[in-house]
């Protein structure tokens, strides 16, 4: 990931711009989990239990309902 410096910007910006790379990260990581998931399930039909939980907290983090395929009870 490069690393950029800024100069001269107002501190109210600077927080405005790591929060949005803060929510690119976010977004980019849950992706990646997600993109795993799918993998996995297409793979090996049933992932690890490890994985499986994983895969439940991004939803709970996310707000996303539990499903049947994804564990709901």
């Amino acid at each position: 990931m490069p690393i950029s410096f800024f100069e001269g910007i107002r501190e109210e910006d600077l927080r405005d711009l790591s929060r949005r790379n803060m929510d690119r990260r976010f977004y980019a990581l849950a992706a990646a989990i997600r993109e795993h998931e799918t993998s996995v399930r297409l793979d090996q039909g049933e992932p690890a239990t490890r994985d499986e939980r994983l895969y439940r907290r991004l939803r709970q983090v996310c707000g996303d309902p539990p499903t049947a395929e994804h564990g709901a009870a």
